[in-house]
């Protein structure tokens, strides 16, 4: 039963009542202080009626106690048998705590990349009465972020974690990537920082480190040393640098044995070396495409005379410099990322052991391109001198043929990377010259009227050379009947000599958007690609059917579950195998970073709640004993856990009733105000 009022004015008007009853006792406090009580004693009982007091009476049901059971269900949770061993505990708690008479709230620890316990915790408490609430209890393997305080919670009740699977019993071997970065030189090294953890293990293990699926270099190291390696970076573009080390007896999983950072590799300067023979249209063609270039650093030597020509002029009046041909083409060659011969003949101003310096030049690495005129038929040409023309995938076959003709592409010109998406030949204008020739070897990608090979490439070698069999390109330059695509023509022949990777002719290419699909892409020159295997950061093998979404461009994607690295790999026409690799998220995310059992990152709230952190060795393993306590007392101990008593009760039904009756009222009232009368009579 409870006191409870139910007014029938406003409160103010009840408190100016009170003040006048209580005014109008005080003034006959000096003539009758009897009377004057009297008096007050009945104006507050008709204050008080107006108050409406009532007599309440409370039908109410106790409550049963809430626990909030979380079970990790992230991918570390597998390994070992961890995720039965949780279910098998849930199950018995859910009847221990049934049979206390505590409802049980279940939830879960989602985890892909990472399992975060706040976002979870707080998914599970928000159906919960905290007055209800008794106790939380974890079931994971220890492997947690985000794991809040015990303060900012504020739940004033024990959380208990248990432990899945037996830390003792368990081995995991991984490799961290301690610093890597972002961006490199080509043709420079890069550091690389990591180290090698394998708990309560000490020795050597070997390393390999691999630059976009391509092993670079295999060492051992130390475990649990900081070690760096140099990074060689040989192309441009974007990469993945992985460092692997092998699978050890009996450990948990292989998914963090590898470790990979993204990288960018970029050309610092780019120096190409120029040589122009006779002097024509197309020349500042080919000056103004390099010089627009702010990375190119161009060197361009224009040869106007042999060098035992007579100058007919005296020194002193003559603009011009010897060729510094032996310094060029000797000592400094290496410099050079590329050498362009632009409508070169031989003139006896470089040697045959110079041609053989280029052909060397070539064949360990360097990239040459021949643009060809009418001196390429000629007594001079360049392919006639015997130190160089072996190297050359292309030999004139007969004189300029001078007629108009539209550039066309050929099969494989549709499908490789420098010609592929440049158009048609309806697109294109007219040349007016082109030079017969004979392919020895390499591909033809661009044929002239009567399917004369017109741009051939060719690999030698580590090099690679590009012969155009035109002097007229600069007509497209100038818009001659419509023009045509001779810069990004240009560009990409520049940049395929120079061994860009986004225009190899065999390529295997793949990303992850952030979708978390990954995408494969393959280039050949083939007609059909070879089957392409993609490999998960888990180790699991995928085969992926790809289709032609272009001529020589093959495509397919994939949904990726798991954060990490992704390997695909496949095979060239000629055998050789071709890699590719694609991190989605972390290549090391926390979830499998770390797979050990582990009770460092919930200590401290399990702590901080004075709850029980227990281990969970097997599916039969024993519980802690459940003991019900007072609430701020200590929850926990060695092998029991705590619930905090709460006795909440719910209200089933209210009843009201006036504390007194009407008549009740009315007689005290009477009675005070004729105790006043009678007293104040008397006195008078």
């Amino acid at each position: 039963m409870s006191l409870a009022f139910s007014p029938l004015l406003p409160l103010w008007m009840l408190a100016v009542l009170a003040g006048l009853v209580a005014a109008g006792a005080a003034l006959r406090v000096r003539a009758s202080l009897p009377g004057a009580a009297l008096r007050l004693l009945a104006g507050l009982l008709a204050v008080a009626f107006l108050a409406g007091p009532e007599r309440r009476d409370e039908e109410t049901q106790g409550l049963a106690d809430i626990a909030v059971l979380l079970v990790d269900e992230s991918d570390s949770m597998g390994l070992g048998g961890r995720d039965r061993i949780a279910e098998a505990a849930a199950g018995r708690l859910e009847a221990d705590l049934a049979a206390r008479g505590v409802e049980l709230r279940r939830g879960t620890i989602p985890g892909r990349a990472e399992t975060a316990l706040g976002p979870a915790l707080s998914a599970a408490l928000a159906g919960v009465p905290r007055a209800r609430l008794s106790a939380v209890f974890l079931l994971t393997d220890g492997q947690l972020t985000e794991v809040p305080d015990a303060a900012s919670l504020g739940l004033g009740v024990p959380v208990h974690a248990l432990l899945t699977g037996d830390p003792a019993a368990q081995r995991d071997r991984r490799v961290r990537i301690v610093s890597a970065p972002r961006y490199g030189v080509v043709g420079e090294s890069v550091p690389l920082t990591f180290r090698v953890e394998d708990e309560g293990r000490t020795g050597s293990v070997p390393v390999t480190l691999s630059v976009g699926g391509v092993v670079q270099a295999e060492s051992p190291v130390e475990i649990g040393r900081d070690v760096t390696l140099s990074v060689a970076l040989d192309a441009p573009g974007e990469t993945v640098v992985e460092i692997a080390v092998p699978e050890a007896r009996g450990e948990l999983t292989t998914a963090n044995n590898r470790a990979g950072a993204p990288l960018t590799a970029i050309r610092d300067r780019l120096r190409v070396l120029l040589v122009s023979g006779e002097p024509h249209a197309g020349e500042r063609v080919w000056r103004n495409t390099l010089k627009s270039d702010p990375a190119v650093d161009l060197v361009h030597f224009t040869i106007l005379k042999p060098m035992d020509k007579d100058a007919r002029a005296f020194p002193g009046d003559l603009n011009l410099i010897p060729f510094p041909h032996e310094e060029l083409f000797l000592d400094k060659l290496d410099g050079f990322d590329m050498v362009i011969f632009d409508r070169y003949s031989y003139r006896a101003v470089l040697r045959a052991y110079e041609f053989e310096r280029i052909a060397q030049y070539a064949r360990e690495g360097g990239a040459i391109l021949i643009a060809s005129g009418p001196e390429f038929a000629g007594a001079g040409s360049i392919a006639e001198q015997r130190s160089l023309a072996y190297v050359l995938p292309a030999r004139p076959a007969g004189r300029a043929v001078e007629r108009a003709f539209v550039p066309a592409l050929s099969d494989i010109g549709r499908r490789h990377p420098v010609t592929a998406g440049l158009g048609e030949a309806g697109e294109w204008g007219r040349w007016l010259r082109v030079m017969p020739a004979t392919v020895s070897e390499g591909e033809t990608l661009m044929e002239g009227p009567n399917g004369e090979p017109l741009l051939v490439l060719s690999r030698v070698g580590e090099g690679r050379i590009a012969m155009l069999m035109s002097d007229h390109v600069w007509l497209w330059a100038r818009g001659f009947d419509g023009g045509g695509p001779y810069g990004e023509l240009l560009r990409r022949l520049a940049h395929w000599l120079m061994k860009e990777p986004s225009l190899d002719e065999e390529a295997l290419r793949a990303s992850l958007g952030r979708d978390g699909r990954l995408s494969v892409e393959r280039r050949t020159l083939g007609d059909e690609p070879a089957p392409v295997e993609v490999e998960a950061p888990d180790g699991g093998r995928t085969t992926l059917e790809l289709r032609r979404t272009a001529p020589g461009l093959f495509g397919g994607g994939m949904t990726a579950d798991a954060s990490g690295l992704y390997r695909v790999t496949t095979t060239a026409p000629d055998g050789s195998p071709l890699f590719a690799v694609a991190a989605l998220g972390e290549s090391a995310p926390p979830e499998t970073d770390a797979v050990r059992t582990t009770d460092a990152a919930v200590r401290p709230l399990v702590e901080a709640s004075s709850g029980h952190v227990g281990v969970l060795a097997a599916a039969d393993a024993r519980l802690p004993s459940l003991r019900t306590v007072r609430e701020g007392r200590i929850a926990g101990g060695r092998d029991w856990a705590g619930l905090v008593a709460r006795n909440a009760e719910t209200v089933l039904s209210v009843s009201a009733a006036p504390l007194l009756p009407l008549w009740a009222w009315l007689v005290a009232i009477l009675a005070a105000l004729v105790g006043a009368w009678a007293v104040e009579g008397r006195r008078r």
